[in-house]
């Protein structure tokens, strides 16, 4: 008889991670734990959150701002795409040896179960990329995208930091401000969007106040979660501005609604309306919305800010009435965000313009402190000062995508900014989490951001590009090395060294709008790119030397979409696409447009590739009409062979060769990928699905080119709906490997003969090697 005890079942990982975590911690080798790459992939998140904010040493705080820069896209993902978007961002941190580990990590983990399956098969590694929206600032995210947040303000319950988040679906929901876990289940609140959140004490309890879409505001319990009276009713319009404050050692809370453009002052206690409604003669009509309503205390007396046609109005609270300010009656360069501070003991207002200024005033006088501090690209969208304390700090987010932080008392310019937004910046709340001063950030990419606004920025080494989208690429050669040429919303063309990853030279910075697309040719033995831009002008660019090899030269009426480049009878071409859905084609060694331009194409010509059949160069353009038109480059005339079968706006086309037959692969808004025989204009083989059934809107294709991946022909696409790069066989129409994530969606991409990928993303750009 055996008598060997059996072996106890294996546990799960989580709870083995969570005990070599707890050694860590007891023996002072948290450090080295957090920089080790298996522990950043498989430990829970929700265990290595409160651990990374511990990390002391420079590798371990290098490794905790790796894994916090994409958080909100792997959090919750399974191992594998987190060890990719960690070996993506430990790329654009510079972080060599950590993008190393986790790669030796990837490969350790080949055949070890069906996990390893999908890693095994991607036909990619991360080569480098740049760094231009990392922040050694980010401290963590609140929450995903699947549910929208629409405001946010910080409070504090019980010396425990907490941030208290209004959602598009009606909810409000509390989150532990140093781990970004959330507390407690959603509260259901109003009938919409929760459009403002403010917080305040009432009678020893932290409480929330929020304002929706449904015109009513609702008092919270920060502790229970549970409802403080009845709603606060009568506005007719959705209640877009709150503020807190104390009058007559009454806590009040202001409401502005987005219709009548009034200001009603309730008591929080009973939650009565004290009196009649803050009004401005301009709002009569009804048209101009109540924009931000901000509460101060001078000499004890409680004061309300309110702007909304520009101007700020400064109100008496206890007798309701509009006092004199000398800044009240002008504009102040429309005045699009407002809080209040505090510099040196006295209240202050500031203020973000639509110019992206940000100004700082007293509040008494009015009189401006010092000059308008400058930085945003933009309007600016919101604003909020840190507690009194010095240096007093205001933050600010943009437009641009930018959050910035101003010190208020020196007046320095421009203020110190934090990128990792891809997208408007509109919610800001300022708080205090560990003895540090925080901002919580939101915006229309639908992430939100805890910052650290006192961390040392002194992290890693990171290459700065695009200070904006990156909206094109294309590769090429210079001086016998593999180049990437990039074009982008900051007006710039950059040229990059697809080995090393250094940027080439000075950016080619003349254009005088955003740069649409671009390509690169060869004119008279010389490298160049051909770059369209937002004002519909083409440059050319010698890139040896940096300077312009023509005049600019006339495109389209509108932007320019999109850009290619042929050759005929020796000569170099261009080939754009505009707005206009014009096609044009110039000889770019004369500048002069080869025969009219190509008429037909329904609203803008921005799918469009050029390739040659049977000797002769022609060009592929797609557009909202569903189909791809191919044109004889020398005659200008279009062939009898257009590509039918999308059910929608083509989105884009490229070319390539299958079993020595000149093929195109296109990609449109109605979720497919389809493969066409160019010779006879016949679609081969099924529809490709780009859609994925679990996330909707995904499959819709923004990008796309040819390849041979992992052995065998493939079209490789960017699908913005989920922000991955999916690649399929030409052959069979088989997927070749498991989607990759990226932390933004895919702008555009590109490869080069050595089977390299360039991908854009955000501000980003990342070269993928041949696994």
């Amino acid at each position: 008889m055996n008598t060997q005890a059996s072996p106890p079942p294996p546990r799960p990982e989580a709870d083995r991670w969570a005990e070599i975590a707890r050694e860590a911690a007891d023996t002072g080798t948290l450090d080295e734990l957090l920089t080790r790459a298996d522990f950043l992939v498989r430990a829970d998140p929700q265990l290595l959150l409160p651990l990374l904010a511990r990390a002391r040493s420079a590798p371990a705080r290098l490794a905790a701002a790796v894994w916090y820069t994409s958080a909100y896209r792997h959090a919750e993902a399974g191992p594998e795409a987190r060890r990719w978007l960690l070996a993506l961002d430990a790329a654009r941190w510079g972080a060599r040896q950590l993008a190393s580990d986790l790669a030796a990590d990837r490969a350790a983990d080949r055949g070890e179960g069906p996990a390893s399956a999908s890693a095994s098969a991607l036909p990619w590694r991360v080569g480098w990329a740049t760094g231009s929206q990392v922040s050694a600032c980010l401290r963590g995210f609140l929450g995903g995208r699947a549910d929208p947040v629409t405001a946010v303000a910080v409070a504090a319950v019980e010396h425990r930091p907490l941030a208290v988040t209004g959602h598009a679906d009606g909810t409000v929901r509390r989150w532990d401000l140093c781990t970004g876990a959330p507390l407690g289940p959603p509260l259901d609140s109003h009938g919409g969007a929760v459009e403002a959140v403010a917080t305040a004490v009432l009678d020893g309890r932290p409480t929330a106040v929020t304002g929706g879409r449904d015109g009513t505001a609702r008092i919270w319990d920060l502790r229970s979660g549970e409802p403080v009276g009845l709603p606060l009713t009568g506005h007719s319009g959705p209640v877009t501005a709150l503020a807190t404050t104390e009058i007559d050692g009454r806590p009040v809370v202001l409401t502005g609604d987005d219709e009548a453009g009034t200001v009603r002052i309730w008591d929080l206690r009973t939650g009565r309306w004290l009196g009649r409604p803050l009004e401005n003669p301009v709002w009569d009509d009804g048209v101009e919305a109540t924009g931000w309503v901000a509460t101060a205390q001078v000499e004890g007396r409680p004061l309300a800010v309110t702007n909304s046609d520009g101007t700020l109005r400064v109100w008496d609270l206890p007798t309701g009435t509009q006092r004199d300010h000398p800044a009240s009656g002008a504009p102040g360069g429309g005045v699009t965000a407002l809080a209040m501070g505090t510099v040196h003991g006295r209240p202050v207002t500031v203020t973000g313009d639509l110019d992206g200024a940000v100004e700082v005033r007293d509040l008494e006088s009015g009189g401006p402190l010092g000059p308008a501090r400058t930085g945003h690209e933009g309007r600016v969208r919101a604003v909020a000062t840190t507690a009194p304390a010095e240096p007093a700090l205001a933050v600010t987010g943009g437009d641009d995508g930018a959050v910035r932080i101003w010190d208020l008392g020196t007046g320095a310019r421009p203020g110190i900014c934090l990128t990792g937004h891809s997208a408007a910046v509109t919610m800001v709340a300022s708080g205090v989490a560990e003895d540090r001063p925080v901002a919580v950030t939101g915006g229309e990419d639908g992430t939100v951001r805890i910052w650290d606004l006192a961390a040392d920025r002194r992290l890693g080494d990171p290459v700065r590009g695009h200070a904006g989208p990156v909206t094109s690429v294309a590769t090429a050669v210079l001086d016998g090395r593999r180049v990437a040429l990039t074009g982008g919303d900051d007006r710039t063309v950059r040229v990059w060294d697809l080995d090393t990853g250094q940027q080439r030279g000075r950016p080619l910075t003349d254009h005088d709008g955003a740069v649409e697309a671009v390509a690169a040719a060869f004119v008279e033995g010389d490298a160049v790119a051909v770059a369209g831009d937002s004002e519909g002008v083409l440059r050319v660019w010698n890139l040896r030397t940096g300077a312009q090899a023509a005049e600019p030269l006339p495109g389209h009426e509108g932007p320019v979409r999109a850009v290619a480049t042929a050759v005929l009878a020796g000569r170099p071409l261009a080939v754009t696409g505009g707005d206009d859905g014009l096609v044009r084609i110039r000889d770019l060694g004369t500048g002069q447009q080869r025969g009219p331009a190509l008429p037909g194409h329904h609203e803008e010509a921005a799918a469009l590739a050029t390739t040659v059949l049977a000797g002769r160069p022609v060009v592929l353009v797609g557009g909202a009409d569903c189909v791809v038109r191919i044109w004889d480059v020398e005659s200008g005339e279009e062939l009898d062979r257009s590509l039918r079968g999308h059910r929608a706006w083509v989105q884009a086309v490229a070319p390539g060769t299958l079993d020595g037959r000149p093929v195109a692969a296109t990609g449109g808004r109605d979720g497919t990928v389809r493969v066409w025989d160019l010779l006879t204009g016949e679609q081969l083989g099924r529809a490709i699905s780009a859609a994925d059934a679990a996330a909707v809107g995904s499959g819709w294709v923004s990008a796309m080119t040819t390849a041979v991946v992992a052995g065998s022909p493939a079209v490789v696409a960017a699908l913005p709906g989920d922000a991955t790069v999916r690649a399929w066989d030409l052959r069979s129409g088989e997927p070749l490997c498991a989607p990759l994530p990226f932390p933004q969606p895919v702008s555009d991409l590109a490869r080069d003969p050595d089977g390299r990928l360039v991908v854009c993303f955000g501000r980003e750009v990342a070269v993928l090697d041949a696994a």
